[in-house]
């Protein structure tokens, strides 16, 4: 029995160093796909932060605001996830960071419904599960057994070892703002094979209550704190313009019955000088650099007419 102790004691030890090791690496990455993305972000004090996920990434161009509003902008969108992410960043940003101007978080029709995929990928966030109630009830979401997987420190970083390491050899240019264009372009005719963005069902797709409760949570602090929360859409390739209309409008209701959440409504000047023209996007969802700045572009100047310049408060 003593040596049955004995041996838990050490295998406890060994797990708590090696997770207190890895930890201590990951927090020094600020590259890489993922929480290298996250650390990043934490380390940067924006007075407009942008939020998303890859369409926000590479569609908003930090500089084309920065210049149209005079203040440091940073652009915290990542490839493969979405609402839940911007929130668990959100909360652990908001702890250590006076708050931003505004907040800039861009929303798809599926954005504000549940996802079991993007509560999947929320283990991006493992590393900060001691730090974060938001982070940490996100997490457990994932299954009743996951309590029993984050007793483990090491487990947090379960197949995050090499990347750590290769992310360590590695530094971000200091003026990154978050930003990456896409180069390339659709052929003309190109037609998606999916009804990509026409969504009939955009209108039954229920919204999930957590979602809204962080919203709401979100436009409260916000409100608490003189920041504006802007919830925007870009353009996806042949978007079915009654659909999109439709999804607006149910939009338009749900900001309009929350104080302190604005919906930025650039369906109609998108459309007339984005959506169809294939030479401003890089695949059906996502536009190239060329079709970023032009996004970019409405998308200040719209901001610019609701709160105009915004005098930087950070470098």
């Amino acid at each position: 029995m003593k040596r049955f102790l004995l041996f838990a004691i050490l295998i406890v030890a060994l797990d708590q160093t090696i997770g207190f090791v890895l930890k201590r690496l990951y927090l020094r990455t600020t590259s890489g796909e993922a929480g290298g993305l996250i650390n990043c972000a934490l380390r940067r004090d924006p007075d407009v932060l942008v939020l998303g996920s890859s369409r926000a990434k590479h569609h908003v161009s930090p500089a084309i605001l920065r210049a149209r509003l005079s203040a440091s902008v940073f652009n915290a969108g990542i490839n493969g996830h979405d609402f839940l992410y911007a929130i668990m960043l959100l909360d652990l940003w908001t702890r250590s960071h006076a708050p931003p101007k505004a907040i800039l978080l861009h929303i798809d029709p599926q954005s504000l419904s549940r996802s079991e995929n993007e509560l999947e990928r929320s283990s991006v966030f493992s590393a900060y599960f001691g730090e974060s109630e938001r982070v940490r009830s996100i997490l457990l979401m994932r299954g009743k057994y996951e309590w029993l997987k984050y007793l483990s420190s090491s487990y947090r970083f379960n197949g995050k070892v090499l990347p750590i390491i290769k992310n360590l050899a590695s530094r971000p240019d200091e003026a990154f703002d978050g930003y990456i264009g896409l180069e390339g372009s659709l052929e003309p005719g190109s037609t998606p094979d999916t009804d990509l963005g026409n969504g009939s069902n955009r209108d039954s797709v229920p919204f999930w209550d957590l979602k809204l409760s962080y919203l709401d949570e979100l436009a409260r602090y916000c409100k608490a704190n003189g920041s504006r929360l802007m919830l925007f859409h870009s353009p996806m390739f042949q978007e079915d313009a009654a659909a999109l209309a439709a999804w607006s409008t149910r939009l338009s209701v749900l900001h309009m019955s929350r104080e302190g959440v604005e919906f930025l409504d650039l369906s109609e000047r998108t459309r007339e000088l984005v959506t169809g023209r294939p030479d401003l996007f890089k695949d059906f969802s996502h536009l190239n650099s060329k079709g970023a700045e032009r996004f970019s572009t409405l998308l200040a100047d719209e901001i610019a007419a609701r709160i105009g310049p915004i005098a930087t408060r950070r470098q």
